[in-house]
């Protein structure tokens, strides 16, 4: 019974080891397999999810590297079909 509880014990920690190393930031890279968002910590966002182009600018400014789909040309504005 002992020897059960310490193998349930010890792939519990694998796994919990594997889900922090999975979410960690991949560093300086920018690349995800997750979409266009950069680090695996990035709300998947689009134009759509917002009520007006100032709250996604808001949010574009917090962390322009998660946010970085919402600026299609690249310009720094965000979501300009938005009013």
């Amino acid at each position: 019974m002992k020897h059960k509880k310490i193998i349930t014990i010890s792939i519990s920690l694998l796994i919990l080891a594997g889900i922090i190393i999975s979410c960690s930031d991949s560093g300086d890279s920018g690349e995800t397999t997750s979409g266009s968002n950069s680090g695996s910590n990035c709300p998947t966002k689009t134009c759509g999810d917002f009520a007006n182009r100032a709250q996604a600018q808001a949010a574009y400014n917090s962390n322009k590297k998660c946010y970085k789909n919402l600026d299609a040309d690249g310009d720094g504005i965000v979501c300009e079909s938005l009013k």
